[in-house]
């Protein structure tokens, strides 16, 4: 099934399975399947890597969801889409970096020997207040439910 769902430039240069992941991200909303999400936002970041510009309501929606899971090791995930385009870059929240919290994740940055590592600690080294955090959660939920 992943196949199906990989990031996939078609003769015309848009992604042939872009259309699939949608479906599938709309049943992964409601069954919080990680693993499922992790490839998704993946698969997104490829695309918007490929797409020439922008980040897309389902990209959007994807590092959200994945988001809400707040384990510190997505980090690499959130920071790969965020960085996958200018546009991205700019439309993709730094607190999704954070999502897993902001002292774990920073932790766990800090461990790696991931090529990013400095990159992603300059990204979230201004992040102190967890309530920012959740305060900014509570804001993306609103949005996507509407």
């Amino acid at each position: 099934m992943t196949d199906a769902l990989r990031f996939e430039r078609g003769p015309d240069g848009e992604d042939v399975n872009e259309a699939a992941r949608g479906e599938v991200l709309d049943r992964a909303t409601t069954s919080g399947d990680l693993s499922l999400l992790r490839f998704l936002v993946e698969q997104e970041a490829l695309c918007r890597a490929n797409s020439g510009g922008g980040l897309g309501e389902q990209a959007a929606l994807a590092g959200f969801l994945l988001a809400e899971h707040r384990r510190p090791e997505d980090v690499w995930r959130h920071h790969a889409l965020k960085r996958s385009n200018f546009d991205a870059g700019c439309a993709y929240d730094v607190e999704h970096l954070v999502a897993g919290g902001i002292e774990a994740t920073k932790r766990y940055v800090e461990a790696s020997d991931h090529p990013h590592r400095a990159d992603v600690l300059a990204l979230i080294g201004g992040f102190e207040d967890e309530d920012d955090v959740e305060e900014w959660f509570e804001h993306r939920r609103a949005y996507f439910e509407d």
